[in-house]
């Protein structure tokens, strides 16, 4: 499964990238997604019932742009 996120923000500034949420199923079918995994320090959107902080469902990306999501997404 996929949650396009986009563009997340902090203070009113918007942070580089963008940002999309998997699960760890997706991931394991789509290995070459795995130099845009990132571990934030709590995630700000999860799949149900997962943990923001020890998610164990969700996996964050993030790609450099919309446009370098869309050849892999």
């Amino acid at each position: 499964m996929i949650d396009i996120i986009g563009v997340l923000y902090e203070d009113d500034a918007a942070l580089p990238g963008w940002h999309i949420n998997i699960t760890q199923e997706y991931l394991d079918d789509h290995p070459e997604l795995s130099p845009f995994v990132v571990v934030p320090s709590a995630l700000r959107r999860v799949w149900a019932g997962d943990d923001p902080v020890n998610p164990t469902t969700t996996v964050a990306l993030k790609f450099d742009s919309e446009a370098i999501s869309q050849e892999y997404i």
